[in-house]
């Protein structure tokens, strides 16, 4: 990779007055009330298992601002960051990052059914490349509607802007900046339980708008082809044997629409099948492990459908009150970012751990595993990261957080992308009230 130029503003405070408006409603925030960190408290009644993070620490969360019927928790977060590899790319450049998160989250506070509004931006400045410079913002509401006592119906609505991370990049041109997209979602899941049956039936839909970017010498560079409609819909069943174990069959169909590069269309649909057991496996582990069958055929006969086991596991370890280990092990065919290629069998696993050393000081860690197999080309991606953070809590208003994060990526095939590692630290100060 060519070095890049520090564009021509030359400090980071000239780049952070371009979020002005932004830091406005950040401070008009600061003086409303206080941050949204408030812990679910919710606990496995069968097992008395309390994961570290879902605690509560009624000195330490926000109590929120109330707004008549309603709880506001707004958030402010100041980042400073180094990254030793900004671009992803086999001759690593490193630079320094400051950043400013503020988030605002509205909650109801009645007895029965729910609404919750909620708004965050990401303000990014680096140091010297100001071409990794961004801005991004997300909204999302919920409401929720108590149909009866074992009847309820959630739906949710989203959307925002986002920049694509350098390290998840796989188009074959390198663009000047980041490539730029916007996404709409809308979720609507409603469950029922009569006697020991529970069923849950999905239906998500989600838009990915990508605009089309610049190459180092300034030629455009087409992304339209990556616009993206997906939709999900998903029913399970569940039969209880006890208060804290079900069985369960679960089918889900996916649609990936995704228009036609080059005179191919590259839609897909797909059926997953899976039955397993839910909730207490033994006393100490809980959450969610099974087995079935995933069919993934492309409009095109061109590509060869995806034909697998199925599987997902999702499970919850409490060795210790203070220690809190989780295993989340699942694959799905995804669209693809290449312009050759329709989709992507993703299987992906990853084991976390949570430690408890103070009542105040959080200990986190992460790995992750993930392999990417491309269909219509050869090329396979496998990645590798993992991370550490502390989390201390000084008082309800204040907390510090400090974390590293690795990523490596190899890539195979007579496609095969560019490997890279990449290490971040950062430091991050968290105001609430």
């Amino acid at each position: 990779m060519t070095e890049r130029a520090s564009g021509s503003r030359s400090s980071i405070g000239k780049r952070l007055r371009t979020g002005g408006p932004i830091l406005l409603v950040c401070a008009a925030w600061l003086v409303a009330g206080s941050a949204f960190a408030q812990t679910a408290q919710t606990a496995t009644a069968e097992t008395g298992n309390v994961a570290v993070l879902e605690r509560p620490r009624p000195d330490y969360e926000a109590t929120g601002v109330r707004l008549g019927q309603f709880l506001a928790y707004p958030r402010f977060t100041v980042r400073a960051a180094y990254d030793d590899n900004v671009f992803a790319a086999p001759n690593a450049q490193a630079d320094w990052i400051v950043g400013v998160a503020p988030s605002l989250s509205i909650r109801s506070d009645w007895p029965r059914h729910a609404i919750s509004l909620s708004a965050d931006a990401d303000l990014r400045r680096y140091d010297k490349f100001a071409s990794e410079d961004s801005n991004t913002w997300a909204v999302e509401g919920q409401g929720r509607l108590d149909v009866s006592h074992d009847t309820e119906v959630v739906a949710t609505l989203s959307g925002g802007d986002r920049v694509e991370s350098r390290e998840y990049a796989v188009s074959d041109v390198e663009t000047e900046k980041p490539v730029r997209y916007g996404v709409e979602a809308a979720t609507v899941k409603a469950s029922h339980e009569f006697n020991r049956v529970k069923v849950v039936g999905t239906v998500d839909v989600s838009r990915q708008d990508y605009h089309d970017a610049r190459d180092q010498a300034g030629n455009v560079v087409d992304e339209d082809y990556r616009d993206l409609t997906q939709t999900d819909a998903t029913v399970k069943v569940s039969y209880a044997v006890s208060p804290a174990s079900a069985f369960f069959v679960e089918s889900g169909l996916r649609w990936l629409d995704e228009g036609r590069v080059d005179g191919r269309a590259r839609d897909s649909h797909g059926v997953t099948v899976l039955v397993g057991v839910d909730r207490e496996i033994t006393r100490l582990i809980v959450g969610e492990l099974s087995a079935g069958y995933l069919r993934q055929e492309f409009d095109d006969a061109f590509y060869q459908p995806v034909e697998k086991f199925h599987y997902r596991a999702r499970l919850t370890w409490y060795p210790t009150p203070l220690l809190t280990v989780g295993l989340a092990a699942t694959q799905s065919v995804d669209d693809s970012a290449l312009r050759d290629s329709p989709g992507v069998l993703t299987q992906t696993a990853q084991i976390n751990a949570d430690y408890e050393l103070l009542r105040n000081v959080i200990i986190s860690g992460q790995l992750s595993g993930t392999d990417q197999k491309y269909r219509g080309v050869d090329r396979e991606d496998r990645r590798l990261g993992c991370g550490l953070s502390v989390n201390y809590l000084a008082n309800r208003t204040v907390g510090v957080s400090f974390r590293y994060k690795f990523d490596k990526l190899a890539s195979s095939g007579a496609r095969q992308g560019r490997d890279f590692q990449d290490n971040t630290l950062s430091l991050a100060l968290v105001l609430q009230r």
